[in-house]
């Protein structure tokens, strides 16, 4: 019996996980934008789980288990009709805005198979509650298995399923595995049916208060279950922000926190504990203040150690929270309540990091400050029942204290400042006061709100950049790097370089450097008989393409993030776009669905400039996008491709996608950085593309260049197929 139930809650854990990436890719050619399909996805998903869990809270509250099981069954049964998933519903949401459009078609392709898959854990758990085997008093443990199911869906679709199936066959392979747990299902509800006597069930039911049953569970104690179930997943959001904006923009990466946030559920609700809460409690500080040494860049040590001392203060941070969560939960009759304020501080969670900090921070504040509310609900390092009580108080000096390490903090580097001490000597200053800190550590809200003035200092009154925003796509900066130049920064990536003063935005930098491949091309085109009048680039960055434009060309720029149009139209940041004599155009919107709004033979040159970040938007590069391209292209146009990448082979996927529509294509790699001053230009990769060969003669006779069938991998992909795995370098 009991390997029944775990076999069914592990399984529906997994289609949980499997069906979200899935069918978000499913969105991606529609809707464009990869970070604001993934968000409104990501939101859409944490709200639908929400609703399964009120779902089996109501309807085992208001059912009975008697009844419930047999509604549920039912409930089961009506998304078979909706079997093989897929996309429903495009053509009614087209007037929609696009975040609303996104979560009607999730509601109405997956809205109903996702919520009873969801709703399933809790309710598997609570009927094996009252089936009367020697585990069914604390029947938490299953939630263990639910989320190791959750983690080998996780892991399995980008490492097993994207690889190997298209978007069909896994919809396919989803439907049957659905069918799989539907079966299971059943067959828990008939044990439980079998195995549960009427008297037991009703005492389960009963709420109205005996011995075994308490008559109700104090507000602040479900209070309590919702902000520990908020802090790791806003953690969650918060470190893999951070780690992929600025410290490796490394593909995938975002894999490894959300396992170890399964994890800590699954050693949370195991029956023995790994992680003792006492060892957790003591080493959180010490990570923490390891973390905060990152912030100031004081941290020696290689870029992997850097990651895993963000990712290990995330594992015990998650692990303290989830583990009082565990610690705290209530009996067997109470359970789909408890599971519905977790999901609600999860989705909370979620809110809080995807929409309120953007909108609030232009920074990613939102991760040190989550790292302090996990140092406020640390557990105490003691066994003395009574001492807990006592330190939880808030009192004065729990403000004054902190107060007074902020004050010292800001005046030693305020200090520090007017006797020019060094950046150095400044943070060491910092870490000496992080140091100090500790005396306070066995007072969890003294030392939390301490860590925390330290950090506002640090964070707050750094040095300021020339420009900062963050929008859904990006945390977007611009600082004068003190050498005569501005720099746009998307976390270390560099979206673009000018230099300051007259003239400066008629001089290409970066990766479009005049020595570098993209010069070579303009300055091809420029001489070529007839020349070209129209140029689309997808992608605008700092606008440094304009910088080739001439008198009588029209440039338009399609750029998706309204805040990247911003900094690149804001003449006190950039002027390649106002000092350009051509008439330049920006057109916000996915640049793949915009350019197919454009009038066929539109352009005699398309650029394709959105590959530089990890999450390369995979629906540009696809044979079906390259062929939308085609159309607004002339006879004698040509394609060309910035596929610049530190950790993405995206020359392959172009090489593959042009090669299926028959083009000739060439490809350069320049490293070559002493062409210009130190800082000017960019390592960059760039693939161009024409259906007539003769248009690429210059490049075929330049030993710089390689023909792209002779590139050493070409991989296809398409609106139905991406394989993200298969292109990391």
């Amino acid at each position: 019996m009991l390997p029944l139930f775990g076999v069914a809650i592990f399984l529906a854990a997994g289609l949980v996980f499997l069906v979200q990436p899935m069918i978000a890719k499913a969105l991606l050619p529609t809707f464009g934008g990869t970070p604001q399909v993934w968000t409104a996805s990501l939101l859409f998903f944490q709200a639908a789980l929400l609703g399964g869990y009120a779902y089996a809270h109501a309807s085992v509250r208001g059912l009975g288990l008697r009844r419930q099981p047999i509604v549920h069954l039912a409930a089961l049964a009506v998304p078979l009709l909706l079997l093989p998933i897929g996309l429903r519903g495009l053509e009614l949401v087209r007037d929609l805005p696009p975040a609303i459009a996104v979560a009607s078609i999730l509601a109405v392709s997956v809205g109903g198979p996702y919520l009873v898959v969801s709703a399933t854990s809790p309710l598997l758990q609570r009927w094996f509650a009252v089936t009367g085997h020697r585990t069914a008093h604390d029947p938490y443990f299953l939630y263990a298995g639910g989320n190791a199911g959750s983690l080998l869906g996780l892991l399995a679709y980008p490492f097993v399923i994207e690889p190997r199936l298209r978007l069909g066959d896994q919809a396919v392979v989803w439907s049957v595995g659905y069918l799989a747990f539907a079966a299971l299902v059943g067959a828990c509800a008939i044990v439980a049916a079998r195995r549960s006597s009427p008297e037991r069930a009703t005492v389960m039911e009963d709420t109205s208060g005996t011995d075994m049953v308490p008559t109700a569970i104090p507000v602040g104690r479900q209070l309590r279950w919702v902000a520990l179930a908020f802090i790791p997943s806003s953690l969650l959001l918060g470190v893999t922000t951070h780690v992929q904006t600025d410290i490796a923009a490394v593909p995938l990466l975002w894999v490894i926190p959300l396992s170890l946030y399964l994890v800590t559920f699954v050693l949370a609700f195991s029956r023995r504990r790994i992680l003792p809460p006492r060892v957790a409690a003591a080493a959180l500080p010490i990570l923490v203040v390891a973390v905060a040494l990152s912030f100031i860049g004081l941290l020696p040590v290689p870029l992997w150690v850097t990651i895993a001392v963000h990712y290990a203060a995330f594992f015990v941070a998650a692990m303290l929270a989830h583990g009082r969560l565990a610690d705290d939960r209530p009996a067997p009759e109470h359970l789909t309540r408890y599971y519905l304020l977790v999901s609600v501080g999860g989705a909370l969670g979620g809110l809080f990091n995807a929409i309120v900090a953007p909108l609030v921070f232009d920074q990613v504040l939102e991760y040190p400050l989550a790292l302090v509310l996990a140092l406020i609900v640390r557990p105490p390092m003691t066994d003395d029942p009574a001492e807990p009580r006592a330190r939880r108080r808030v009192r004065l000096l729990d403000i004054v204290v902190p107060f007074g390490v902020y004050l010292a903090t800001l005046l030693g580097l305020v200090g520090a400042a007017v006797l020019h001490v060094g950046r150095e000597a400044s943070a060491w200053l910092v870490v000496g006061v992080l140091v100090g800190c500790f005396l306070l550590v066995r007072r969890p809200v003294r030392y939390a709100l301490g860590v925390a003035a330290v950090l506002a200092v640090v964070l707050l009154t750094g040095d300021k950049a020339l420009f900062a925003d963050r929008t859904f796509f990006g945390v977007n900066r611009v600082v004068d790097d003190n050498e005569g130049r501005h720099v746009y920064l998307s976390g270390r990536t560099v979206h673009g370089v000018e230099r300051v003063g007259p003239g400066g935005g008629r001089l290409p930098m970066s990766y479009y450097h005049p020595s570098g491949p993209a010069g070579q091309v303009f300055s091809t085109l420029k001489s070529r008989a007839g020349g070209i009048t129209d140029v689309a680039v997808i992608g605008l960055g700092a606008g440094g393409l304009a910088a080739y434009a001439d008198a009588g060309q029209r440039y338009v720029f399609y750029e998706i993030d309204p805040a990247v149009i911003a900094i690149a139209r804001d003449e006190r940041l950039f002027t390649f776009l106002s000092e350009a004599p051509a008439e330049v155009s920006v057109v916000e919107g996915d640049g793949r669905l915009r350019i197919a709004e454009a009038s066929p033979t539109s352009y005699d040159v398309i650029v394709l400039d959105a590959f530089s970040s990890d999450a390369i938007p995979a629906h540009l590069v696809t044979r079906e996008a390259i062929g939308v391209y085609l159309d607004k292209l002339r006879p004698n146009g040509i394609l060309l491709f910035n596929v610049s990448n530190s950790y993405l082979d995206v020359r392959a996927v172009v090489a593959g996608a042009v090669m299926s529509h028959g083009l000739t294509g060439y490809t350069r790699t320049d490293s070559d950085l002493q062409a210009a001053p130190p800082g000017d230009k960019e390592t960059s990769e760039w693939v161009v593309a024409a259906r007539d060969p003769s248009l690429l003669a210059a490049f075929a006779a330049d030993s710089r260049w390689r023909a792209i069938d002779s590139v050493d991998r070409r991989v296809l992909w398409t609106d139905d197929f991406s394989d993200i795995l298969g292109v990391i370098r």
